[in-house]
Parts: C-alpha cells; sequence; structure tokens
C-alpha cells in the first residue's frame, strides 16, 4: 500500500509527492468557501456566512492557541511523558498569526454580527463600543500571538540548531534564524528550558485573560442584555478541552500516517486519554456551576440565554447533543482503561468530542443572532467550516515541512523505548 508521505530518515520532516498533492488539494478545498465570504464582504453582509466565520474563527483560532497553551503547562508540571510529543503540541500554533489576520477581517461584518451598534445600550456603551472593542481586542491578540512567537522560539532553538549542523546553509529561511548565534549544545538547552520555564506561567496568565474577554466580546456580546461572570472561565477552559481533544485525534493520525508507532506508544495515549478525561470533568464542573446559579437565581437577565437554547424546539436537540457528546459520554467511556490505550478507539472518541465542541461553540453563537425560520446549517456553513479546516490542516503541514515534528535529541530518543529517531540513525 502506498503511503501518504514519509519522514526523511536524515531530517525527520515529510517527503514525497503525495505530501505536496496534499497541501494542493487543501487548497483547492479551501476556495468555495474563502469566496462565498468575499462575496458577502464586498456584497449584501448574509447572516449566514458572517456568524458561521465567527464560529469557526472562535472554534480554530482557540485550538491554534490552545497547542502552546498545553505545553506551556508541561512545562509549568516538569511533565515528561509528552517530550516526544511536544513539538506536535506547539504545531498548532503556527496558524495563530493567520487567525489574527481573520480576526483582523471580522470588522467587514460588524454590522451583521453586532446587534448593539444598530440598537446601543447605554448602560454599556463605553464596553460595547465598535472602536473600542476592535483596538482592545487587537492588542490583547498582538500580545498574545508575540508571547506565542517567543515561546516557540525558545522551544524550537535547540532542534533548529542541530537541525543546522545536519543540513547546514540548505536549512530553511526560519530554522536559520531561530537558530543564529549557536552555540554549544547543552548551554544553549539549558538556556532554552530555563527561558520556557519562566514564560511558561506568563503565557498561562495571558492567555486567561485574552480569552475571557474574547469570550465577552465575541459570544456574551452577541446577547447584550445576558451576562454571567463566570463565562470566561468555562470558555477559556473547555478551550483547553477542545485543544487537548484535537490533538490526541492529530498524534494518533499522525501515528498512522508516518508509521511513528516507536514515538507515539500506548503509554502516551494513555495519558492523553487520562487528560481528556479530566478537562471533560473541569469543563463539566464548569458548565454546571454556571447553570446552577443562572436557574436558582431566576433573574430575567440571566436566563434568556439558556431559555432560547433550551425552550426553543430548534435549538434543544443541539443544546442536548452538545451536552451529551461533549460531557455524559466521554465521562462514560473513558473510565476504561483499554479505551485509553487503545488508538481506534480512542481517536473515534476524540473526533466525536472535537465535532461536539465544534457543535457547542455554533450553539453558543448562533442562537443569539439567527431570527429567522428553522436551522442554519446547509452548504453556507460546510463550505466556509470546510476552508477553515482545509487552511487549518495546510498550515500545519507548512510547518511540518520547515520545522522538526519529533524531537531532535538523541537523549530524548534513547529514553523512548523503541524509538527509531531520525536523529539516532544518523549518529
Amino acid at each position: 500500500m502506498r503511503e501518504t508521505f514519509h519522514l526523511d530518515p536524515k531530517l525527520g520532516v515529510p517527503t514525497g509527492d503525495s505530501f505536496r498533492k496534499l497541501k494542493l488539494l487543501l487548497l483547492v478545498l479551501s476556495v468555495p468557501g474563502a469566496l462565498l465570504l468575499v462575496s458577502e464582504a464586498l456584497g449584501r453582509g448574509d447572516l449566514r456566512a458572517w456568524q458561521i466565520y465567527l464560529v469557526n474563527l472562535l472554534f480554530w483560532s482557540g485550538f491554534s492557541q490552545a497547542g502552546v497553551v498545553l505545553s506551556a503547562l508541561m512545562y509549568m508540571t516538569n511533565a515528561r511523558w509528552e517530550r516526544n510529543l511536544r513539538h506536535i503540541f506547539e504545531g498548532l500554533t503556527f496558524f495563530s498569526p493567520v487567525a489574527f489576520v481573520l480576526f483582523l477581517v471580522l470588522f467587514l461584518g460588524r454590522d451583521t454580527i453586532f446587534p448593539w451598534i444598530e440598537t446601543p445600550i447605554p448602560e454599556k456603551a463605553v464596553w460595547l463600543n465598535i472602536t473600542f472593542l476592535f483596538v482592545r481586542e487587537s492588542f490583547l491578540l498582538l500580545v498574545l500571538n508575540i508571547l506565542n512567537v517567543v515561546f516557540l522560539y525558545y522551544s524550537f532553538r535547540p532542534d533548529a540548531g542541530l537541525l543546522l549542523e545536519r543540513q547546514g546553509p540548505p536549512a530553511g529561511y526560519l530554522v536559520r534564524k531561530i537558530a543564529g548565534g549557536w552555540g554549544d549544545y547543552k548551554a544553549e538547552k539549558a538556556r532554552s528550558e530555563s527561558a520556557l520555564k519562566r514564560l511558561s506561567p506568563v503565557i498561562m496568565i495571558a492567555y486567561a485573560l485574552v480569552y475571557s474577554v474574547v469570550a465577552f466580546d465575541f459570544i456574551m456580546s452577541l446577547a447584550p442584555h445576558w451576562y454571567s461572570t463566570l463565562f470566561g472561565a468555562y470558555y477559556f477552559i473547555t478551550n483547553l478541552y477542545l485543544g487537548l481533544a484535537g490533538i490526541t485525534v492529530w498524534v494518533i493520525v499522525l501515528s498512522y500516517a508516518l508509521k511513528l508507532d516507536g514515538y507515539i506508544t500506548q503509554s502516551h495515549l494513555h495519558d492523553l486519554g487520562k487528560l481528556v478525561f479530566a478537562f471533560c470533568l473541569i469543563g463539566l464542573d464548569f458548565f454546571w456551576s454556571q447553570y446552577l446559579v443562572i436557574w436558582f437565581g431566576n433573574i430575567p437577565e440571566e436566563i434568556s440565554f439558556l431559555v432560547v437554547r433550551l425552550n426553543d424546539p430548534r435549538w434543544l436537540p443541539y443544546t442536548v447533543a452538545v451536552v451529551s457528546i461533549c460531557f455524559v459520554l466521554p465521562f462514560v467511556l473513558l473510565l476504561s482503561h483499554r479505551l485509553k490505550t487503545s488508538r481506534p478507539w480512542l481517536l473515534a472518541l476524540a473526533a466525536l468530542v472535537f465535532v461536539g465542541l465544534w457543535l457547542e461553540r455554533y450553539i453558543l453563537v448562533v442562537p443569539s443572532l439567527w431570527h429567522g425560520e428553522g436551522t442554519p446549517l446547509g452548504w453556507p456553513e460546510a463550505a466556509i467550516t470546510l476552508s477553515f479546516l482545509s487552511g487549518f490542516v495546510w498550515v500545519y503541514l507548512l510547518f511540518m515541512e520547515r520545522f522538526p515534528l519529533l524531537p531532535f535529541d538523541a537523549e530524548q530518543a534513547e529514553s523512548t523505548p523503541g524509538a527509531t529517531s531520525s536523529i539516532a540513525s544518523a549518529r
């Protein structure tokens, strides 16, 4: 059977004609949704196009940011089990600069998305101000992206230096820039590790702050009379849950496509499964804590958000599906040790949770905006979602071409039973 692509035994990066064809296919798949968005931006400003754009922007930008945040979390806790997976995590964040540009595009649809522009709310006029909203979001997201770049620089520098030693001048531009001034490996490694441990808590705090504001501005403000002080925390916690589910899917897919059984072991899968289970419980805890307080208080300004999603027959089935897929089902199934170590079963469950959390973002956004008949799920939503998915994977493949996906560290390779490191084979 012909492989989709393979790892170069000396460089640890994917090569092959099929790899290039896959990138081309992804670009082709992204075209219909992109053209639809361009037509809406220049035309009548259709609500369906802009609201699904916002859903996907929140979903894929959050998934991207989760890569660096989870890597920072591993550094803060001195985790060792994910050393072979760290670059796989961090590669997701290469989409974040793209997401920042896509966020700026949202300004073109502001009149369609934000109801308080046409109907201002005097008591919230200072905060719900379109100029102030985009200025603060641009500043916060830019700061977070700068922190991402610094974190990734120190994370990839040791491997970039080793890659430069093996390739010499033909190494890519980014690899040469990251490895600039390369010295003794042990000293460089220690310096990078020290910088990453100092940066990790900064990344975590910045992430919690920025994504709380994102939740307030791009979800809560769509129902401008509703408020919840817990919603920001719920959003950034479930975003990490989304990240873990997506990472689990991607790790298993890569292990199949690149034959990485020596690197990605059952122990790795078991640990990922436990983390997905843990964040399922944490997300459920935040969901229930918020729901219980709103239900018990029964204050009109608080219950309006839930009433639409629980009493309207258009949205109730989706709300039940989200709770079942994202919380109930993984809680029950991930109690099994066998499932957490089975690639096919863990892949299926993580993929289901990943899709369920996309639906959760849909339910958070669309019922606040859509006041027409039926549920807006059709070809426009599919086309725009496919564009985001294709673009995200294309950027990740671009990352795989330019940076080592696996650790270029002989010490790491030797610590992994059965690993067939690209560097070990070159020693």
